[in-house]
């Protein structure tokens, strides 16, 4: 049987069109950062051959050479018979149109929080109040810290996360878009190993999904940090932690901004005499809620932790 996954293109543009055309012939997921075919089809092939993304249609004609076909090829492979996604095999990602690296021991970046941030958190934060400090909770690759350093270019930003692994990952990428100066990675489960310092805006993109649900998701994953992911029967684990917590950390302006996605409904449940602010979204993503610091501190004061 001929291998599926043997090229016949000459050039790069032929090999972005074949590789788009044997992605869509596999029930692959593209929900991890690059949402559709062609567009990892343009990604794979501009990563092996050296180009930006955004190539041209000049270097679309350039020819391939049979070491690029070949490790076309075996990315194509692993791709569509592991399941695994291309951001995982080729180390890296594109977020915002920036570049992160990652690995198995971090989400692949794609948390609509980064709209919010491109947009300085508008309407919740007031546009000419500065931000001084900001938290970024369960950092996973840095991905949202970073965003909010770039935007917010006078703060002084701390990314947390209780996986040591997933924070070399977070440290890696603040040194490669030269943060290091501005952005303190820092371990701790939620808030536990945290210095106590008051944070004007934190941000936490949690794990939400519930539990019950692993079997449902598709194959990709599989290969995503189950602990980034999964949290409790209900999803809601941790972000009940960051909740309760954060009237501890935050400024008495300071607000919260948390994604708990799906589960959105569950924390409502959770909470049926408090109404949640949902933020609207503009480019798709859901469940994203922000709270004040009186709010916090109200939830806290009138819940118990179960």
């Amino acid at each position: 049987m001929k291998n599926p996954t043997v090229l016949s293109c000459n050039t790069i543009a032929e090999a972005v069109y074949e590789i788009t055309d044997l992605l869509q012939k596999y029930p692959l997921n593209y929900g991890h950062g690059i949402q559709t075919s062609i567009d990892e089809a343009a990604y794979l092939v501009s990563f092996v051959v050296g180009l930006p993304p955004d190539f041209d249609g000049q270097s679309a004609a350039q020819l391939l050479d049979q070491a690029e076909i070949d490790r076309l090829q075996v990315f194509l492979h692993k791709r569509i018979f592991s399941r695994t996604s291309l951001a995982y095999l080729l180390g890296e990602t594109l977020f915002l149109g920036m570049k992160f690296y990652v690995n198995e021991h971090v989400l692949i970046p794609c948390s609509p929080i980064a709209e919010m941030i491109d947009d300085r958190f508008f309407p919740w934060w007031p546009d000419k109040l500065s931000v001084r400090r900001i938290l970024d909770l369960c950092t996973g690759s840095g991905c949202l810290g970073i965003l909010a350093a770039l935007e917010f270019k006078d703060s002084q930003v701390d990314v947390s996360d209780v996986d040591p692994q997933a924070l070399q990952v977070a440290s890696k990428n603040i040194a490669f878009h030269g943060l290091e100066s501005r952005i303190n990675a820092v371990l701790s489960d939620v808030y536990e190993q945290l210095p106590g310092d008051q944070y004007d805006i934190i941000v936490a993109n949690p794990p939400y999904v519930p539990v019950s649900e692993q079997s449902d998701l598709p194959s990709e994953f599989s290969h995503e940090p189950a602990h980034a992911l999964f949290a409790g029967e209900d999803g809601l684990d941790i972000a009940k932690r960051i909740i309760f917590g954060a009237s501890q950390f935050l400024e008495q302006k300071g607000i919260l901004v948390l994604e708990v996605g799906q589960s959105a409904l569950a924390l409502q449940a959770q909470f049926p005499l408090y109404d949640f602010m949902w933020h609207e979204l503009e480019h798709g993503g859901e469940g994203i809620c922000v709270l004040t610091y009186d709010e916090c501190k109200q939830i806290f004061e009138t819940n118990s932790v179960e």
